[in-house]
């Protein structure tokens, strides 16, 4: 099983393996942030602080579209994308955090193993509302060794 670390601007641009820009594969991602300390609404989780440190978002794409969504992700981290649906969205869609990477499997189901595994974030229900996961959120001190962790978990689990 392939883990595919995808710098952000390259998403769909026809330069990014996955050729997102013509191909909709399924599977599960990792979205990385660098995020400094904050206070945000997180839809119905309300109104949260989010110590400074780098941030993994464990998420799935197997519905129409697949792993493009992670392009919808990335819209909405530039700032190109106003609409708040996940609650994924209130973090990337903060103006000072900033996607650092996106990490990905093709047609493997393990978003909540893999979050079971390392999520211990700061915010309880973050991207686990239709599951019983703690939370899809986990933080780390730096972008290395967030990014680390879920490729490392990726190769585990995947």
């Amino acid at each position: 099983m392939t883990v595919h670390s995808l710098a952000p601007e390259t998403l769909g641009t026809g330069d990014d393996p996955l050729e997102l820009d013509t191909h909709s594969p399924s599977g599960t991602y990792a979205l990385v942030f660098d995020v400094p300390e904050l206070t945000i609404e997180v839809g119905a989780l309300g109104e949260q602080r989010v110590p400074a440190g780098s941030y993994v978002y464990f998420g799935s794409a197997f519905g129409t579209g697949g792993l493009r969504r992670v392009l919808r992700h990335r819209r909405v981290a530039e700032g190109d994308h106003d609409v708040r649906h996940w609650h994924v969205d209130y973090l990337g869609g903060h103006p000072d955090v900033t996607l650092s990477r996106v990490v990905c499997v093709v047609d493997s189901d393990v978003e909540c193993d893999v979050a079971a595994t390392l999520a211990d974030g700061p915010i309880a229900g973050f991207g686990s509302s239709d599951c019983d996961c703690t939370s899809h959120l986990a933080r780390y001190e730096t972008v290395d060794e967030a990014l680390a962790a879920s490729t490392a978990v990726f190769r585990q689990k995947g």
